[in-house]
């Protein structure tokens, strides 16, 4: 079985495969160019899957639940698939009161190009069906740990306490995170995004797989909203 994870850079996507006789990685600024290097068994990517027409998502608001308040920034709000066809923020910010009522904040507007990337790949019939899922680090480190993070991502003992996480589950992550660290420059991949995309690819080692929320919707594309981990 061959794993990917992958991460949203600013440089493009960072991506790890996992199996057991290797653990490499992939820099590309092209997420079709990233998934056609190996094909992995299983995908996972930490964007939005699955866009709603009517409010928040329900795998959302579970994420944030089970990561509770000093964490549950970090699950940002998803825009409304109208939102995706504009150029401009206010008129993105429009576009989601429009179908959502909701506005869009511009951290979620800046990751606009990104979500409409892993859409156009999601929707193109030459690509398999449900091979790319979504996840989120934070909720996948969560499970792994089997409670909450003491220390924040982008703080040095946050870097350490989820290296160490995940070293407990793969000890090659640590000796390929150093390689990437001194390969790349930050400006194109920060160091939580190597440790971000490692989680996604070596989680499958902390259990079995499991979706927030259990029973996931579905949006008008038919893609699931979802948000998928694996614990105990």
């Amino acid at each position: 079985m061959r794993i990917l994870g992958i991460d949203g850079c600013r440089g493009g996507w960072i991506g790890i495969w996992y199996s057991t006789k290797a653990l490499d990685w992939y820099f590309s600024p092209s997420l079709d160019d990233l998934m056609t290097q190996h094909i992995p068994t299983r995908a996972f990517i930490d964007m939005p899957i699955g866009l709603s027409s009517k409010g928040p998502r329900l795998c959302d608001r579970a994420a944030r639940q089970m990561l509770g308040r000093k964490f549950s920034s970090s699950v940002f709000p998803t825009p409304a698939r109208l939102a995706l066809n504009a150029t401009e923020y206010p008129q993105a910010n429009a576009l989601n009161r429009q179908q959502t009522g909701s506005g869009l904040s511009k951290q979620t507007y800046y990751l606009l190009p990104k979500i409409r990337e892993v859409d156009g790949w999601l929707r193109d019939p030459s690509h398999p069906t449900g091979l790319l899922r979504e996840a989120h680090p934070e909720v996948a480190f969560n499970a792994i740990k089997g409670t909450s993070l003491s220390y924040k991502k982008k703080t040095a003992e946050g870097f350490k306490e989820r290296l160490q996480l995940l070293c407990q589950l793969d000890k090659r992550v640590a000796a390929l995170t150093q390689v990437i660290l001194t390969t790349t420059r930050r400006k194109d991949i920060a160091a939580d995004d190597i440790l971000d995309a490692c989680c996604l690819a070596v989680m499958p080692l902390a259990g079995r797989l499991q979706t927030l929320p259990t029973a996931p919707e579905e949006d008008d594309q038919g893609l699931k909203m979802e948000i998928c981990f694996y614990g105990s």
